[in-house]
């Protein structure tokens, strides 16, 4: 697709905000409150919502996927037994069972792909490593695990040392690829070096080969990293979002995460460097090659889950804002921007809602609710006129 140029340095907006652990309480602001799904699971990372409404959601520690009937009902139903477990997973550190997406198709074929951190028995025949996984689920139980990629980098070999950084996100974007984030696996060199996966985002055939499209494809080597990178120079992402709009046309956003400042909110483009690099600087760079994020923090609030509203059922203010939340401050935040084709300004709501925990991953339900996960539960975002 054509690149969006950007003149950021113009009107790009720095936000400081107050940094510190999560709050006692939730908190309601400007009408929204929370009303609880599932409590008491094992720390769920990822959730996806099926076509018939049942919501899928991956378990970091236990390496299940687990399933709920019902999710938008008063009364939701969590299945007992897992749809499948993975493993053994490596939950040290960040590591875990992460990243989750159902295929577009999942209702004739029921593929359902996920990415975790294998915690390997053997160097030679079975060594730590991310994996790009496939199952086919059939009613409430999957089979037939496929690795698409299984061969993934992981930052240390073990139950300790580099366990951060792994990203993890997963998603298909409006043209039927797999878009996949690792972090660079807490060695900045891994962002900038073409031939690794690390520090990446990646793009892939449903089959877990590179499309012949990516911008550093080489056919000579079509199964090597730089195949799949679709841009580079990335610390570690833990989420993005499509804009809603045709194939070729919808912008990609994700967070990033900064050392300790600087955590931002990108567009990230086919090709292009997102300057993260063995000097460690994040936020405006001012360095020629590498793309400005259009939103920078000064202090850590570690953004993770984004997703933009398209539904119902929020005051039309909300209809096709960018909303993104974070880990260290529990809170959902929206976003509005300013100009068409090009960012001219970013101006955010901080105060929208704050969960008493960290939150985790952000997506619309089919009731046109937003759903969010904590290390404890998962929840969803309500409106009421009169707080």
């Amino acid at each position: 697709m054509r690149p969006i140029r950007f003149n950021l340095p113009v009107v790009l907006v720095i936000l400081i905000i107050l940094s510190g652990s999560a709050p006692a309480a939730s908190t309601v602001r400007a009408g929204f409150s929370e009303e609880p799904v599932v409590t008491g699971i094992h720390f769920p990372v990822a959730i996806a919502f099926a076509p018939d409404g049942r919501l899928f959601f991956t378990e970091r520690f236990s390496g299940k996927i687990r399933v709920i009937a019902d999710p938008t009902s008063t009364k939701p139903r969590l299945r007992p037994a897992a749809v499948y477990q993975f493993g053994p997973v490596s939950t040290f550190f960040e590591r875990g069972l992460l990243g989750l997406a159902l295929d577009p198709d999942f209702q004739h074929n029921g593929y359902l792909y996920v990415y975790y951190s294998h915690r390997g028995r053997d160097s030679k025949t079975d060594p730590y490593r991310h994996r790009l996984m496939r199952i086919t689920v059939k009613g409430d139980r999957g089979e037939s695990p496929v690795a698409l990629l299984d061969h993934l980098p992981i930052g240390s070999p073990s139950e300790f040392g580099k366990g951060n950084h792994n990203g993890g996100s997963l998603a298909f974007g409006p043209d039927g690829k797999i878009y996949l984030s690792i972090g660079d696996l807490a060695t900045p060199r891994n962002a900038q070096d073409i031939d690794s996966f690390a520090g990446k985002m990646l793009r892939i055939n449903p089959d877990g080969t590179a499309p012949a499209d990516n911008p550093f494809y080489d056919p000579k080597r079509p199964a090597a990293p730089r195949s799949y990178i679709y841009a580079l120079g990335l610390r570690n992402s833990f989420d993005f979002t499509f804009e809603s709009g045709p194939a070729g046309k919808a912008r990609l956003f994700a967070t990033e995460n900064g050392p300790a400042t600087n955590d931002e909110l990108n567009i990230i483009e086919p090709g292009k460097n997102y300057g993260w690099d063995e000097n460690q600087i994040s936020g405006v760079r001012n360095k020629p090659g590498y793309v400005e994020p259009i939103l920078v923090y000064h202090r850590t609030i570690a953004p993770t889950g984004i997703v933009f509203y398209t539904g119902a059922r929020y005051p039309e203010i909300y209809r096709g804002k960018l909303f993104f939340t974070d880990w260290n401050e529990g809170r959902i935040r929206t976003v509005t921007f300013t100009g068409a084709e090009s960012i001219e300004a970013v101006t955010v709501n901080d105060d929208l809602f704050r969960h008493r925990e960290g939150v985790v991953d952000l997506e619309m339900g089919p009731d046109g609710l937003l759903y969010f996960t904590t290390p404890t539960g998962i929840f969803r975002l309500v409106y009421h006129d009169s707080p």
